[in-house]
C-alpha cells in the first residue's frame, strides 16, 4: 500500500508503530487504540477506505471509516521496539528445559 495522503501517511506509521495511537475524528472525538489493519489503495471505492482497531484496554475491534478521521499520532510505547526476532529466539532457547 502506497500512502497519498497525510491521513494515509499517519495511518500507515501507526500500522508499523505496533502501539497504541491517539484517533482524533473530524467531530472532535478522541480514541486511543492500536491499529491492526487498513484499506485504503481502493481507488474505485475510497467511500469503503477504513481502519480496524483494538481500543486500549479492550478486546473489541471496530472498523472506522477513513472518511471520518482528522489525525492519528503516534502516542503509546512501542512494544517491539528495540526487540528483534533473533532476541526472541534467544529468549525461547534459554527458556528450554
Amino acid at each position: 500500500m502506497t500512502p497519498s495522503s497525510e491521513i494515509e501517511r499517519q495511518i500507515e506509521a501507526a500500522y508499523d508503530f505496533r502501539g497504541h495511537a491517539s484517533i482524533t475524528f473530524k467531530d472532535g472525538r478522541t480514541l486511543v487504540a492500536y491499529i491492526f489493519n487498513r484499506e485504503y489503495a481502493n481507488p474505485r471505492a475510497a467511500e469503503q477506505h477504513w481502519i480496524e482497531v483494538i481500543p486500549k484496554d479492550s478486546e473489541e475491534r471496530l472498523r472506522i471509516p477513513i472518511a471520518e478521521l482528522a489525525k492519528v499520532e503516534l502516542t503509546g510505547k512501542d512494544y517491539a521496539a528495540g526487540n528483534s526476532f533473533e532476541d526472541y529466539l534467544k529468549k525461547k532457547a534459554a527458556e528450554q528445559p
